[in-house]
């Protein structure tokens, strides 16, 4: 898909989210199965979960331990039909063995748990999990792809919930009306059905992709959410842009196929263990972060506290590869010429066989159907990002847990840290539970819930629709 046939967000322009919605999906909305409508069923739900990723069963998994009785007054939706189906997806897509999380950030509500059972869950040839790295928050012990997949297994069968994602879409959402005054929802979903329930957890991950200026994507040159690094053939040419995570393991991963890699970044290459700080689940940088009233403000805070960097032992792999790295590469273009490929910077093309631009995505609640409608309903957001009161509440009975959350988690909404975080928050709100009246003087701080208007984008950057669901590696 080429840059003329996406809608781009231009600098201090009007955000075409209709005609991206419209040009993706139709004038109906987001569709991931038929829609029927004769005879709709409607079932009635005390919570209604909308995602099966990791946050959805870290949020779950604290719900149900030690109460398991209360799965049966929860139903969770997901396209994919099972859990963590995204996440796997996207791990095997890139070819990631081990997690950048450490082994106390994970879906169980005991933070130990993982690092007390690990003997339990198996070793691949990749398992680093064993290298202890001693910081200010206690040994990474980060967990393997395999063994953080088998775990959760492990979970969801003792809190059984494994075989209760419904495979649907919510393509619409709005305040329910009628004789159930508790029943604050009504959600449409693929199949038709309609769902009516008393609260909402929104774990979904609408995203767009990150693209610089300068950046063409077409055939050959693609964004790194899209890369499957299964199928690099020996002696391509592959020029990796992004000085991440991502970025590094997408290099390395096609070195060891056999390509010719350079990895490019813009900048200076930045090395940390953690893709967030620490601090940013402690109090020491939360308390700053909460007192900021302006919900603008709070979003650029996040935005310089989530640079792109890579872990130490990437790094190092990456050398031994001999993957070929230039830093402080300032702009980088790329476009598709007569030869192919090509690579523009500091006044030089090179022609390669394929550029994959691994800069990133940014949460946005208007690439979701659902979520937009409540936007341009009036729901506050900044730019995509919604404004949520302290217990992650952006409507009445409507909570939002991952990275678009971040305006009242913080920058590590997103990973699993964050989840643990969120599932913390929501731990009194579980299936079944009377709702907790937080709204007497003294008991919640103010919230910056109006005024939410939206931004433009961030200087240098296009923001372009994602062509799969988005399931952040951590």
């Amino acid at each position: 898909m080429g840059r003329r046939d996406v809608p781009v967000i231009a600098e201090g322009g009007p955000t075409p989210f209709d005609e991206i919605v419209k040009e993706r999906w139709g004038d109906g909305g987001m569709r991931h199965g038929p829609i029927v409508d004769p005879d709709r069923v409607v079932t009635e739900t005390d919570t209604l979960v909308v995602g099966a990723g990791p946050q959805a069963l870290t949020v779950a998994a604290r719900w149900l331990c030690g109460r398991p009785a209360l799965v049966a007054s929860l139903m969770v939706v997901d396209p994919a039909g099972s859990w963590m189906a995204g996440w796997d997806a996207a791990f095997d897509r890139q070819r990631i063995d081990v997690l950048r999380s450490p082994g106390v950030h994970h879906p169980d509500p005991d933070s130990m748990a993982f690092i007390k059972t690990r003997d339990r869950w198996g070793r691949s040839s990749a398992d680093t999990a064993s290298c202890s790295v001693e910081t200010a928050v206690g040994p990474l012990q980060r967990p393997t792809t395999t063994a953080f997949r088998a775990f959760c297994d492990d979970l969801l069968r003792r809190t059984s919930l494994s075989d209760r994602v419904i495979p649907a879409a919510v393509v619409e959402i709005e305040p329910a009306s009628g004789d159930h005054p508790d029943l604050q929802w009504s959600a449409r979903l693929s199949t038709g059905q309609i769902v009516r329930a008393r609260q909402v957890v929104w774990a979904g991950n609408p995203c767009l992709r990150r693209v610089p200026d300068g950046i063409e994507l077409g055939d050959r040159i693609i964004h790194g959410s899209d890369v499957d690094v299964r199928v690099v053939d020996p002696g391509q040419r592959i020029a990796v842009i992004g000085g991440g995570q991502t970025a590094g393991q997408l290099a390395l991963e096609a070195a060891r196929r056999g390509a010719v890699v350079t990895l490019l970044r813009r900048g200076a290459a930045e090395v940390a263990d953690l893709d967030v700080d620490a601090g940013w689940l402690m109090d020491d940088h939360l308390t700053p972060f909460r007192a900021i009233g302006d919900p603008e403000e709070r979003r650029r805070e996040v935005e310089r506290a989530r640079r792109g960097s890579m872990t130490s032992d990437l790094r190092d792999a990456l050398r031994a590869a001999a993957v070929t790295q230039l830093n402080d590469a300032g702009a980088v273009a790329a476009w598709s010429s007569e030869h192919g490929p090509t690579v523009g910077l500091a006044g030089v093309e090179c022609h390669v066989d394929h550029v994959w631009c691994a800069t990133g995505t940014v949460p946005d609640l208007r690439a979701d159907p659902a979520l937009a409608q409540l936007a341009a309903g009036g729901a506050p957001h900044v730019a995509g990002w919604p404004i949520l009161t302290d217990d992650l509440e952006w409507l009445d009975g409507f909570h939002v847990v991952g990275a678009l959350a971040a305006l009242t988690i913080g920058p590590a909404a997103g990973n699993l840290g964050g989840a643990r975080a969120a599932a913390d928050i929501l731990a009194d709100r579980a299936p079944g539970q009377p709702r907790v009246d937080c709204s007497r003087e003294g008991e919640r701080r103010p919230s910056a819930r109006a005024g939410g208007k939206p931004l433009g984008s961030p200087r240098g950057y296009r923001y372009w629709p994602s062509s799969r669901p988005s399931s952040t590696p951590s």
